[in-house]
C-alpha cells in the first residue's frame, strides 16, 4: 500500500513537472552576424496548482535546414535563481544570451535541441558587431531570493501574445503636401495561428493579418480622414524555403492566401474587393553588407462588385523591390500596372535607422515616401493623383 502511494506521488510530481511549456521570443529579430543573440524564455503555468520549474542551465538551438551550421548555445543573461515556483495562471520570464557562430547568416528558423519549446525566427545580417558580455548564472542558487518579483510573473496570455504577434507590412506615419497638407499612416500586424510546437510545419506557417492604410486630410477644415483601406487576410507563409538551391545567404520565400480590402464607406463611395494571391520573394546578398529582394504579388479577383472595372486600373499583379542593408538604409519600390494602356502607380519608401548615438538611440527609421500614379487610396482607384512627397517615422519596415 505504501509503495503504491509513493508511486502515485512520483507520477503526480512528474506530471506536474512536464506541464511546463517553454515559449521563446527573440530580443531582436534582426541580429548581426557573429553578434550576441538574446531571447526571453516564458514558462506559463496553466494548471490550478503552483508549479516548480528548474530553469535550464543553457538553451541549445539549431538552424532548421542548415545541416553544417554549429549549434547556438545560450546561457542565462543575468543572475537568477534556477529553481523557481510559478503561481497558477501566471508565467515565468527569464533572459538568455549567447554569441552566434561565424558564417551563420540569412533568415533562420531556430529549433530547440536540449529542451521542449517553441521554435523562433530571426534574420542574421552580414555585418558583425563587437561581442557583448553575458553574465553567467550563479553557481549557488541560494544566493538569490524573491524569484517571483525578480522574474516578473504575470498573466500567461501576455506570453502567448508577444510570441504569436509580429509586424507584417511596414508600420509608419508620414506627412506631406501636394496642395493641402495631408498625412498617411499604415498599421500592419500578423498573428501566427498555431504554436510552432505543433510539430506540423504546415500549420505553424498559417497566419491571420490585419493592415490599415489611411490618408488623413490634416490641412482641410475639421481635418477629416479622406479614405482608409482595411485589409484582413489569411495566408500561408514560408519565409525561407529550405530547398532553395542558390548561393549561400540567398533566400526564397513563398506566400499564398486570401485578402479582403474595403474602405468602409457606403453608396457611391463604397469600394471593396476580395482576392486570392501568390507571392514568391527572392532575396540575394551582395558586397557582403547589402541585399536585393524581388517580391511579385500575383492575384485574381474573387469579388469586385463595388468596382467592376478595377482590373483596368490596378491590373493583376504588383512588384515590391527592396535594396539596401539589413540594419542600414533601405529603398523599397512598389510598382503596379493596370490592364489598361495608361494606368500605373509607383511608390518609393526610403528609410534610415535612427538608432545612433548622435540621435540618442531613437527607435524606428527616418522615412521618406514618394507616390505617383493611380489609386493611392482605394477610393481613388480610377483617379491619378499628382506627385506626392512625405516625410515621417517608420516604426517597422
Amino acid at each position: 500500500m505504501i509503495r503504491t502511494v509513493v508511486c502515485l506521488l512520483l507520477v503526480l510530481l512528474y506530471a506536474g513537472a512536464i506541464r511546463a511549456e517553454y515559449l521563446l521570443m527573440p530580443g531582436n529579430r534582426i541580429v548581426a552576424a557573429a553578434g550576441v543573440m538574446e531571447v526571453t524564455l516564458f514558462v506559463p503555468n496553466e494548471s490550478e496548482e503552483e508549479l516548480t520549474v528548474d530553469l535550464p542551465a543553457r538553451l541549445t538551438l539549431r538552424a532548421r535546414g542548415v545541416g553544417a551550421a554549429p549549434d547556438i548555445v545560450l546561457k542565462p543573461a543575468e543572475s537568477q535563481q534556477m529553481q523557481v515556483r510559478i503561481k497558477p495562471g501566471a508565467f515565468l520570464r527569464a533572459r538568455y544570451a549567447g554569441q552566434l557562430p561565424d558564417g551563420l547568416v540569412g533568415n533562420l528558423v531556430l529549433e530547440p535541441v536540449d529542451f521542449d519549446g517553441s521554435s523562433l525566427r530571426i534574420s542574421v545580417s552580414g555585418v558583425a558587431k563587437p561581442d557583448l558580455k553575458v553574465q553567467p548564472a550563479p553557481a549557488d542558487d541560494s544566493e538569490i531570493d524573491g524569484a517571483s518579483s525578480a522574474l516578473g510573473l504575470s498573466d500567461r496570455d501576455t506570453a502567448r501574445f508577444v510570441t504569436a504577434f509580429s509586424p507584417y507590412e511596414p508600420n509608419y506615419f508620414a506627412v506631406g503636401s501636394n496642395g493641402p497638407a495631408n498625412a498617411k499612416f499604415q498599421v500592419s500586424m500578423k498573428f501566427r495561428l498555431f504554436n510552432p510546437d505543433t510539430q506540423t510545419p504546415f500549420l505553424e506557417k498559417l497566419y491571420l493579418a490585419y493592415s490599415q492604410t489611411s490618408i488623413w486630410a490634416i490641412g482641410s477644415s475639421s481635418a477629416p480622414f479622406y479614405d482608409s483601406s482595411y485589409r484582413p487576410s489569411l495566408f500561408f507563409l514560408d519565409e525561407d524555403v529550405s530547398l532553395w538551391p542558390f548561393r549561400k545567404g540567398s533566400r526564397l520565400g513563398f506566400q499564398t492566401g486570401f485578402e479582403h480590402e474595403s474602405n468602409g464607406k457606403d453608396g457611391a463611395a463604397s469600394r471593396s474587393i476580395n482576392i486570392g494571391y501568390v507571392r514568391p520573394t527572392f532575396t540575394l546578398p551582395f558586397a557582403d553588407r547589402y541585399f536585393v529582394s524581388i517580391s511579385p504579388k500575383i492575384y485574381g479577383y474573387l469579388e469586385k462588385a463595388d468596382n467592376p472595372d478595377i482590373p483596368f486600373y490596378r491590373g493583376y499583379s504588383d512588384v515590391l523591390v527592396k535594396i539596401g542593408e539589413s540594419e542600414g538604409a533601405q529603398l523599397a519600390t512598389t510598382l503596379r500596372k493596370g490592364a489598361g494602356a495608361d494606368p500605373y502607380s509607383v511608390q518609393l519608401d526610403l528609410s534610415f535607422p535612427l538608432k545612433t548615438a548622435r540621435l540618442g538611440n531613437l527607435g524606428g527609421y527616418l522615412h521618406l515616401q514618394y507616390f505617383n500614379g493611380y489609386g493611392e487610396s482605394l477610393l481613388d482607384y480610377n483617379s491619378r493623383v499628382r506627385s506626392q512627397f512625405r516625410i515621417g517615422l517608420m516604426i517597422t519596415r
